[in-house]
């Protein structure tokens, strides 16, 4: 069995009762207005190796 990936507006509206697709459309618009962007997740260890080498950078600097 597969799991299911929900898109960005479902995963929000579903943290809602009765997944709420109207709210979970005012907080993406008010996200995107506050400069945020939603961006697809990257696999766990890409992030933990960009995050190595900020920290090197960091300490070496």
């Amino acid at each position: 069995m597969t799991s299911r990936k929900f898109t960005v507006r479902e995963a929000i509206a579903r943290s809602y009762p009765t997944w709420d697709y109207d709210m979970a459309d005012r907080l993406i618009a008010w996200l995107d207005h506050c400069g945020y962007e939603i961006v697809e997740k990257k696999q766990r260890s890409l992030a933990l190796h960009a995050a190595d080498e900020e920290t090197s950078e960091t300490v070496d600097a």
